[in-house]
This record gives C-alpha cells, sequence and structure tokens, in this order.
C-alpha cells in the first residue's frame, strides 16, 4: 500500500492503493497549513530543534487523519512510499506540497521513519508522468536505499554496479534533473572509496551547476566536502592547493551550520580543523572544534566525541 497527495482544481486528493477511504482537504486551508509548516520546519532544522520537527510531524499526521487515513498507511509493515504528485510544481499549492517536510511525519510513537526495518520513501513526482514512470521513479528509489547500505556492508563494487545500471540510468531517461544528481553524489563517494578519485571529481562538478540551479543548500554543502575530500585524497594539501581545500570545506561547514545539520557540522567540521591546523590558523580551528564538539554532543555521538578529543590534543601540544 502507498499513499498519494496531489493538488486537483477543486481540492487536495489524498489517497492511498487498494484501499477506500479517500480524503479531500480545502485547497486554501491545505495552502496555508503547508506554507506555515515548511517555515517552521526552516527554522527548526536550523535551531537542530527535534521537539520541534516531531511537533510538526504529528501535526501534519493529525491534519491527514482525519478520518483516519493516514494511519491506515503510516504503520503498514510493508515499505511504506508517500507520493507526492504535482502535474504543474510552479503552481502554488504544488509548489507547498513539494517543499512540505514530508520526512518527518509522526505519530504518538514518534517518527514514522524512525527505528524501521523498512525504509520510508518519499516520491516527488514533479510534471506530467505515466504510471510506469512514477513506479519505475519509486524502484530506482528503493534500489538507492539498499546500494547505500550495501556499500555501508563495504560491498563497493556491487553498490556501484546497483547505482550505475539500475539508478542512474532511471532517471536520465525520466530527465530528472534532481534525482539524478542525488544518485550521481552517491556514485561519486563508492568512486572515492574505491580511489578512482578523477571520475568521482568528474561527477561532483558536473553536479555542481544542477544542485545550485536547485536551491538544493544541504547537496551543495556535499560537493564542497566531496570535493576537499577527494582533493586530500590526491595530495593537493602538500602541493599548494591548500587554499581551496579551505574554501571548499569552510562554505560546506556554514552551510550546515546555517542548516543545523548536526551530523554534516560534525563530519566536516573535524576534517575543517585538520586543515586549519595544517595552515597555521591555530584559534580558528579551536573555534570550528568546539561547534564540532556541540554537533556531536547533540547526536550523542562517542566515536565523534573521541575524535575531538584527539584533536584537541594536537591543536593543545
Amino acid at each position: 500500500m502507498h499513499a498519494i497527495i496531489e493538488p486537483t482544481a477543486t481540492d487536495l486528493h489524498c489517497h492511498l492503493s487498494g484501499a477506500p477511504g479517500d480524503l479531500h482537504l480545502d485547497r486554501a486551508d491545505a495552502l496555508a497549513r503547508l506554507q506555515a509548516w515548511g517555515e517552521r520546519c526552516a527554522k527548526a532544522v536550523e535551531a537542530n530543534d527535534d521537539d520541534a520537527l516531531l511537533a510538526i510531524g504529528r501535526e501534519l499526521h493529525g491534519w491527514l487523519d482525519s478520518p483516519a487515513w493516514i494511519s491506515q498507511w503510516a504503520r503498514d509493515e510493508a515499505v511504506q512510499r508517500l507520493e507526492i504528485r504535482a502535474a504543474e510544481p510552479t503552481e502554488p499549492l504544488a509548489a507547498a506540497l513539494l517543499a512540505c517536510p514530508w520526512e518527518f511525519l509522526a505519530d504518538e510513537q514518534g517518527f514514522i521513519a524512525a527505528g524501521r526495518a523498512t525504509p520510508l520513501h518519499i516520491i516527488r513526482v514533479r510534471g506530467e508522468a505515466s504510471a510506469d514512470d512514477i513506479e519505475a521513479a519509486a524502484r530506482a528509489v528503493a534500489r538507492r536505499s539498499e546500494a547505500d547500505a550495501i556499500a555501508a556492508g563495504g560491498s563497493l563494487d556491487e553498490a556501484l554496479e546497483i547505482l550505475r545500471g539500475e539508478v542512474l540510468s532511471v532517471f536520465e531517461r525520466l530527465d530528472d534533473s534532481r534525482e539524478k544528481a542525488i544518485t550521481q553524489g552517491r556514485i561519486a563517494d563508492v568512486l572515492l572509496a574505491t580511489g578512482q578519485l578523477d571520475e568521482a571529481m568528474a561527477l561532483q562538478e558536473e553536479r555542481l551547476p544542477v544542485v545550485t540551479a536547485l536551491g538544493d543548500q544541504e547537496g551543495l554543502a556535499h560537493i564542497r566536502y566531496s570535493m576537499a575530500n577527494i582533493r586530500i585524497a590526491r595530495g593537493e594539501h602538500e602541493s599548494g592547493n591548500l587554499q581551496q581545500i579551505y574554501e571548499e570545506l569552510t562554505e560546506a561547514f556554514q552551510i550546515s551550520c546555517q542548516q543545523g545539520h548536526a551530523d554534516a557540522i560534525g563530519g566536516i567540521g573535524l576534517l575543517l580543523v585538520q586543515v586549519l591546523a595544517m595552515g597555521g590558523l591555530r584559534d580558528e580551528a579551536v573555534e570550528t572544534l568546539d561547534t564540532t564538539e556541540d554537533a556531536f554532543t547533540t547526536l550523542r555521538d562517542l566515536d565523534g566525541l573521541a575524535q575531538v578529543k584527539q584533536l584537541r590534543q594536537m591543536l593543545d601540544a
């Protein structure tokens, strides 16, 4: 079973595949609610406020559960799939629907996506798409998640084969620039891990104008951080290119701090501190390390905190 939400000429139509009981919501009321949730979510993310995100997720759930619509889907044991369809993505209601933080959907038990053996897939369909194309996109998103898990388990070649052979080709055929760029980023990460540095850099350079045009700040931070990582792996920090590495990491770190992404702040911060130390900028390195430590404390990441301690000892030496 998967849930589908899409604007029509008269209302916001919510329906479940293979189940009765559609939900029809007033367009004007829906637009105001969705825009407000989007604004509140941006502030909560920037403040790293999990309680506020949980509250937003529960409000979304409550709005869609009258009468008991979303709860039929939300705790289903199968893979949960929510399709947001917008035939005219620039229309105000459609744009608000696409921007809404559906990933934070929550009920009384907590975030729907948290602590589940099966994933939550949010499929945003921009423009007209056939049923076959939507199914292909959904399968590709699912396979990308599987490839992530496979790569994390160390089977990098298998993950790369899935991402290149099964996932990327789908989004290229569908001309979905956003999902293509996301997939290219995953491929570049695997290429970096396998030492294929030039290929990884070429993909990040190809992604950069697309991600910038989309206004995807999180994606931009990932690209800049990845480029810096590749340059270090190439040894560019020892061959006169430390300044560019510093600039890329600083941009990635600042974006992550603005968005309040603690995991990104921690990961990028650890590398930035080392680059700052290489450049002799001890005071800036200490300040960055303090912010990085706060991020790992928020995440309760003991390994990250241990690395912070080691870097602090290095700076104090």
